[in-house]
């Protein structure tokens, strides 16, 4: 047995109802599927299907990364042709969540997990089967204030994949 699993940023509640405000016009405006807000993340590190027996070593490496408070501001909205999506995107990758994503890649990698070599690109997806699309500045940014990050299950049904958080690390508390 496995799962599909990723680690994510997730939403606190105030931060997708202000993203569902903003962003609300840019979705309506494209033809193709909206991603349901309760499913607005930012992907960290996808690892694809993990078997069961594997996942605890999955669970420690992350419980090693001791990652620090940041702030994301998603200043751009873009049409991906490829994959035919359209996202949020940050200009400027915060130190913080550089860090966050190098710590959790050498953990990983020291439990023998492959990685991704891509280089990493903060986005949240909104919409996907998007044919075409202007891309465009979103002013006054989406500000997304890090509280920690999420190991995540992704399950295929009928209606389209659902992610399910299933483990939180919190940032590293000062003196703590």
């Amino acid at each position: 047995m496995s799962d599909r699993l990723f680690f994510a940023l997730w939403p606190d509640p105030a931060l997708l109802q202000a993203m569902r405000a903003r962003v609300a016009a840019i979705v309506d405006s494209v033809e193709g599927e909206p991603q349901r807000p309760d499913q607005w993340h930012v992907t960290l590190e996808f690892m694809g299907q993990v078997p069961h027996e594997r996942q605890p070593a999955l669970r420690a490496a992350a419980g090693r990364v001791r990652p620090s408070s940041f702030t994301i501001e998603f200043d751009r909205v873009e049409h991906w042709r490829k994959p035919q999506v359209v996202c949020l995107m940050a200009s400027r990758v915060p130190a913080g969540l550089a860090a966050l994503v190098t710590q959790l890649h050498a953990a990983l990698a020291e439990e023998g997990f492959t990685l991704d070599a891509r280089p990493f690109r903060p986005h949240v997806t909104l919409a996907r089967k998007v044919r075409t699309a202007a891309d465009s500045r979103l002013d006054p940014p989406i500000v997304w204030q890090s509280s920690g990050f999420a190991l995540v299950r992704s399950v295929t049904a009928a209606a389209g994949s659902r992610y399910e958080p299933l483990c939180w690390w919190n940032h590293a508390v000062e003196g703590g």
